[in-house]
């Protein structure tokens, strides 16, 4: 029903009758409605990502699409590192390569804090505040899972028509790219969806 609401109506109602209609109907597929969410998100603010220059843009990956094998270089403060002489197979790195070459102000691949807290990793969120905080982009796109977005940002706090995020002072145009599943070691994505949404341009 709110799906044939227009974008910039449906987007706050989907998001505002998220908590209530979980908590009234706790077998309700959480999963199919945040990709609703997703769905209303990306089109509503769609017109001003592709207008944001690269240059004003961060990318957000999440280091579970890191290929097997990976060396896994953890840095508290920016996240997974690549090296520069792996030579194993990721699709991860190329993304993480080609908005850099494209000018994306930064990208950065999200370590999970849950799995690493020993390590001083901060959990994702603040890691992401933290880091648009200091580099303060227009724009961000985030690539995350579905569980992870409805815990930590389905909120109607975190949701305005300047942006996302909400709180902390920032907002940014936002777009999603989500995850196949909610496997936090080894994940899944569309490739093409992905780069498609990093390349997005006026």
């Amino acid at each position: 029903m709110t799906l044939s609401l227009p974008s910039w109506l449906t987007l706050p109602v989907l998001v505002f009758l998220y908590r209530p209609l979980t908590k009234f109907f706790p077998k309700i597929d959480k999963d199919a409605y945040v990709r609703k969410v997703v769905t209303a998100g990306n089109r509503f603010f769609r017109t001003r990502f592709v207008r944001t220059p690269y240059a004003e843009r961060m990318l957000f990956l999440p280091y579970c699409l890191r290929a097997e094998g990976c060396a896994t270089v953890i840095d508290q403060e920016k996240g997974l590192l690549c090296q520069d002489d792996c030579c194993v197979p990721c699709r991860l790195r190329e993304m993480r390569e080609m908005a850099l070459v494209l000018g994306y102000r930064d990208v950065c691949v999200v370590v999970s804090g849950k799995l690493h807290k020993k390590d001083g990793v901060l959990r994702s969120r603040d890691f992401l505040v933290r880091q648009i905080g200091q580099l303060q982009p227009r724009a961000v796109l985030g690539c995350l899972c579905t569980r992870d977005l409805r815990e930590k940002y389905l909120r109607s706090a975190n949701v305005s028509p300047e942006g996302s995020l909400g709180g902390h002072g920032l907002k940014v145009i936002p777009q999603v790219c989500l995850l196949a599943d909610c496997n936090c070691r080894q994940s899944s994505v569309d490739w093409q969806e992905l780069e498609s949404l990093i390349r997005a341009k006026d």
